[in-house]
């Protein structure tokens, strides 16, 4: 068994998480894996047994960065994969992220490339999935890693590149880290823009080893529908870029979401 976990973050009654677990037990080396969820229910709770898992609760109400949180930091692992419900995780993603992990000594965070979900068909070629790509491998180049603090905050200031379901986190690097509460949909963002100014390394890993799964009632969507995205992008670009260059990069940023918004090809 590796020495990481698989911290499902379950959040009310998701007829995804089933098979989010299933991809998790199937993986090619074991993590240890647990549900944490600040809505506890019967529907969790059956989970959790049928499927031999630990459950954690904590208290409901407190917010996305307070549940990301909770669910980090339960982890008794060297490294933990925060896993959406909603996501699948390929066979090999824990053995390759913790292989690249184990590479560096100081490792922050690993992370992988990614394709979506929608409606039940598989995509990989959307606008928003070639440009991150694009992104990954212009900016880390060598080894597929950079201890840069200079190269970390480049790679993140055009947009964000880095899924977050896909992060395996090293904990031994990251203990007093924490989610910011400040943000309800950039959280991550945010997170890789404190964390790139910190000793340590950004591990990238150029294999599609996740899958995300689009739908009305994902938090991105939500946040999207309610332009809480859009306006906390602007609160990003502004870190890095003066204010009529932020707007703009905003807004050509905002063009990328459409995808998520789009229905597959089913011609």
């Amino acid at each position: 068994m590796l020495n990481h976990s698989f911290a499902v973050m379950a959040y009310k009654d998701s007829p995804y998480l089933p098979q989010c677990l299933d991809s998790l037990l199937a993986q090619s080396v074991k993590s240890h894996i647990y549900l944490a969820t600040s809505t506890p229910s019967e529907y969790i709770t059956t989970l959790s047994k049928k499927y031999g898992i630990d459950l954690y609760i904590t208290d409901p109400g407190l917010g996305i960065a307070h549940d990301w949180n909770f669910s980090l930091h339960a982890a008794k692992t060297k490294y933990v994969t925060l896993a959406h419900q909603d996501d699948l995780y390929a066979p090999e993603y824990a053995a390759n992220c913790y292989r690249a992990c184990e590479k560096f000594k100081n490792t922050l965070i690993c992370f992988t490339d990614y394709d979506e979900i929608l409606d039940h068909k598989k995509r990989s070629k959307t606008l928003l999935l070639i440009t991150k790509k694009i992104m990954l491998r212009t900016f880390l180049p060598i080894k597929y890693q950079t201890r840069s603090k200079i190269r970390k905050h480049i790679l993140l200031a055009t947009g964000c590149p880095i899924a977050a379901p896909s992060v395996m986190y090293n904990l031994e690097q990251l203990r007093d880290f924490k989610f910011s509460a400040a943000m309800s949909i950039n959280m991550d963002w945010d997170a890789w823009n404190r964390l790139a100014g910190k000793e340590g390394s950004f591990v990238y890993v150029p294999k599609v080893l996740l899958t995300h799964r689009i739908h009305p009632g994902s938090a991105t969507t939500a946040g999207l529908k309610a332009n809480l995205r859009q306006q906390e992008d602007l609160i990003m670009f502004k870190r890095y870029w003066p204010d009529f260059i932020a707007k703009k990069l905003a807004k050509i940023y905002s063009r990328s979401y459409k995808s998520n918004e789009e229905k597959p090809d089913v011609s």
